[in-house]
């Protein structure tokens, strides 16, 4: 997924989406090639228009920072 953010815009931390390969592989192991593809440009177009509770639904999505415990960080599975 390429980044089309401006580098030089403030990011709120809380509100950064971010994407875990290795539980998306596992999710979608069983998976037909192209449905796998499918699941992929659906959660690329979630995280490019910040739909937060579209991303909810998958495991392999985190809001926020990942590596640090908080009321602000939500664990979107």
């Amino acid at each position: 997924m390429e980044s089309k953010s401006d580098s030089t815009a403030e990011v709120n931390p809380s509100e950064r989406i971010w994407f875990f390969p290795d539980k998306f592989w596992r999710a979608t192991k069983n998976m037909p090639p192209d449905e796998a593809a499918k699941l992929m440009a659906e959660v690329e177009r979630c995280a490019e228009a910040h739909d937060v509770e579209a991303l909810r639904k998958y495991p392999f999505v985190f809001v926020g920072d990942p590596y640090r415990k908080s009321k602000n960080s939500k664990m979107i599975a």
